[in-house]
């Protein structure tokens, strides 16, 4: 398994247990919504941590590029489940977060 299979591997059982903390009875459809954003988000990331794991991205570079990802992260199942659009922003934010500082973790020394 590569280093960043190993990575994104890691974002998606966290955004699975993220979903179980913040979002009781509406688990399945973060899960949802954060595996499809990290699909969507999956080619870009892997460029980005590349750049960062060598040096062509500084740490401040990449935080930037994955925050930029955040217009992606419609999250479509919780919105249609009811969710409030606030809530579904914080677990959107904090899948952000969960990229940006499992890369630093994974690709930095």
């Amino acid at each position: 398994m590569s280093t960043f299979d190993a990575f994104f591997d890691n974002i998606l059982s966290a955004s699975k247990d993220l979903a179980q903390q913040t979002l009781q009875g509406f688990v399945a459809q973060a899960e949802s919504d954060a595996t499809d954003f990290l699909n969507q988000s999956k080619q870009q990331l892997n460029l980005w941590t590349d750049q960062l794991a060598s040096g062509q991205l500084s740490s401040d570079e990449f935080k930037d590029l994955a925050l930029g990802l955040k217009d992606l992260a419609l999250m479509h199942a919780l919105t249609q489940a009811g969710v409030a659009a606030a809530t579904a922003q914080r677990f959107r934010d904090a899948v952000i977060k969960l990229v940006i500082d499992t890369a630093f973790k994974t690709f930095l020394p």
